[in-house]
């Protein structure tokens, strides 16, 4: 039964090239929350080519706008000289450049951001990132013959609800990834929106939400600090608590990470004024 719950509560698996294993989970997360090993995962094209085909489009409504903008500025006939038409084609050459380059603008504006989680994990990184639950379980089991198969028999039962939250956590995370890949595959149309008066607050509001979906790193980070930090805290008193007390744990704080990194996305658009 032992290797059965080994087989159940352990696992490892590469999915869109990035290998996700439960005895190293804070390796784990580490790997698809840095921005540098982001990068390399093989969905991570997607960004720029879906970023190369919105360029065009992008083009094509800053031109629509700016000259809207323009026709505004001269029907404002007592308001109109030459300094604001100059002004005018000046942000329009800079917002055309923005759009072209738009994938390298907050290429560096993610590595700022980045700088800031790896300034984080340095100061974070402990030791309890090689957590085997699997092993935590089997610890608490009892004795007892009758005692041994209906604990057994709970793990069983608790395996779905267990790996679902596992999987919540997982997902999550992965979203992050997703945001990611659609703020630069996208990029280029806030910008474009910017050549209107009314347009601008919005583009500055995109690239604020950019740089919240990478601080979403920090705390996703933290939130699995604490989880391995309870762990490892669980695993080393397990002796002395039963097999419920040690399951009911597991699960409080399963959800208590998840609920962490969904309040994440939240606080990072607060702290950074994008949303």
């Amino acid at each position: 039964m032992d290797d059965l719950i080994r087989i159940l509560y352990n696992f490892k698996f590469t999915v869109f090239g990035v290998t996700l294993d439960s005895g190293n989970l804070v390796g784990s997360v580490q790997q698809l929350t840095n921005f540098s090993n982001v990068q390399n995962i093989n969905i991570w094209s997607i960004g720029m080519t879906v970023n190369n085909v919105i360029i065009p489009i992008a083009l094509s409504l800053l031109i629509l706008f700016f000259m809207i903008n323009l026709i505004k500025k001269s029907m404002e006939v007592e308001r109109i000289s030459w300094e604001r038409v100059v002004m005018a084609f000046v942000s329009f050459l800079l917002l055309k450049y923005f759009i072209q380059n738009g994938y390298s603008f907050l290429s560096s504006i993610m590595n700022i951001v980045n700088d800031i989680f790896v300034s984080v994990t340095n100061v974070l990184s402990n030791g309890n990132s090689n957590i085997d639950i699997a092993e935590t379980l089997i610890k608490a089991v009892p004795s007892g013959f009758v005692d041994k198969i209906m604990t057994y028999g709970l793990y069983l039962i608790l395996f779905i609800p267990f790996m679902t939250t596992i999987v919540q956590i997982l997902t999550q995370i992965f979203l992050r990834i997703v945001k990611l890949i659609l703020c630069f595959a996208f990029a280029p149309i806030p910008i474009a929106l910017a050549a209107d008066d009314e347009g601008r607050g919005k583009a500055i509001q995109f690239f604020l939400f950019a740089a919240s979906v990478g601080l979403e790193a920090v705390i996703i980070y933290i939130a699995t600090n604490v989880y391995a930090i309870g762990l490892a805290g669980l695993s080393s008193t397990v002796s002395s608590t039963n097999a419920i007390s040690t399951i009911v744990a597991m699960l409080f704080l399963n959800g208590m990470y998840l609920a962490v990194i969904q309040y994440g996305s939240q606080f990072a658009e607060k702290l950074t004024g994008g949303h």
